[in-house]
């Protein structure tokens, strides 16, 4: 990650030694000072959180840190920006934003053997993941035509991550258990890079096309497991075990950007 952060900044210096000289050709419209952007798009999941394969080193749960893969699909995202030029083409942003992917429960029951089978239905379903980003960090904006405004960003903050309620129901004739597993959220130091195109309708609004990598590693501690049916209702409760897992998300986004 160090090594990604170090080439990102030197772009964005080469980048801003080069916006005086772009700035005497082009304007890229005339943005105000300070801006607000609301875009909204895809969210790509990557990284364990998006893997779906055989994980080999998960053990029994309660008596493991390691935290199986996450099979989330891809969702959607919505983020909210706030950026404020300090001078024609350096500022600071702001960044709000959420994704929501699904659980690909079906692929789970397959790639983990939860099935049928023996005369004991098995039903299987998990809720979805909600990753917030709360950002900020410094960008770039260099004209590239008339109307059009390349932005560079590299922020940097909080991201956050909820852990999917998971039920599992057993049956067998007139008998059925039924037991479901959730867990606290979790959150992280999480690290961004994007970068877009703005069109400038006029001086007062434009159209942004964005493109970002977000990667966090979530920390989350604590789960309960709880049983109810034939067998009798039972309760598991862990506050102490801490797990981790790496999030990375690729956003693809449209949005309306309004110059203030």
């Amino acid at each position: 990650m160090k090594k990604s952060i170090l080439v990102i900044t030197a772009v964005m210096a080469a980048f801003t030694l080069k916006a005086g000289d772009l700035n005497t050709t082009m304007s890229g419209g005339n943005d105000s000072k300070f801006s607000i952007g609301v875009s909204v798009g895809a969210a790509i999941p990557m990284g364990a959180y998006g893997s779906k394969n055989t994980d080999t080193t998960t053990a029994v749960r309660m008596d493991s840190t390691h935290r199986q893969n996450g099979y989330a699909s891809t969702g959607f995202h919505f983020d909210v920006t706030a950026g404020y030029l300090f001078s024609s083409n350096i500022g600071a942003m702001v960044l709000i934003g959420g994704n929501m992917n699904s659980f690909d429960a079906s692929t789970y029951q397959t790639v983990n053997d939860v099935k049928s089978s023996g005369g004991v239905t098995v039903t299987y379903s998990a809720k979805s993941y909600y990753v917030g980003q709360y950002l900020v960090g410094p960008f770039v904006s260099l004209p590239a035509g008339d109307k059009l405004k390349i932005d560079i960003r590299v922020l940097f903050g909080l991201v956050t991550a909820n852990t999917p309620t998971e039920t599992e129901t057993e049956s067998a004739g007139s008998a059925s258990q039924t037991y479901t597993s959730s867990g606290n959220g979790g959150s992280g130091f999480g690290y961004h890079f994007g970068a877009g195109i703005k069109y400038n309708f006029n001086d007062k609004m434009g159209l942004t096309f964005n493109l970002a990598y977000t990667g966090a590693s979530i920390s989350y501690t604590g789960y309960t497991e709880t049983g109810s049916g034939s067998l009798g209702n039972s309760t598991y409760t862990n506050t102490t075990l801490k797990s981790t897992m790496s999030t990375s998300l690729l956003t693809a986004t449209v949005g309306i950007a309004f110059n203030l």
